[in-house]
């Protein structure tokens, strides 16, 4: 696993699920390269800790778990307290959450 595997893969993702940076002041790019070499730094500290492949995988799966039940929430009251153009429960039953 290095930084320019994961940001290409996640380069890979956004191509389906977009994300969008607005007026943000970073960028795709750095964005990309930021978490990639978060990522991969943690994997490390946890590889020099003496944990195995497996254990790490879990680890790294619980970290990204988390980053989308984070998202979720924030993104869920982004959509309560704007002036969204469609209804908040069509949006929820959409995207399976009646």
């Amino acid at each position: 696993m290095t930084p320019q595997s994961i940001e290409s893969l996640i380069a890979e993702i956004e191509a389906e699920d977009s994300i969008d940076f607005g007026d943000l002041a970073i960028g795709e790019h750095e964005a990309r390269s930021l978490m990639a070499q978060h990522f991969c730094a943690i994997d490390r500290q946890l590889a020099e800790h003496g944990m195995t492949a497996e254990a790490r995988l879990e680890v790294m799966a619980a970290i990204a778990a988390h980053t989308m039940v984070e998202n979720l929430v924030l993104h869920l009251g982004r959509l309560r307290g704007a002036a969204a153009k469609e209804d908040f429960r069509t949006w929820m039953r959409r995207h399976g959450m009646s």
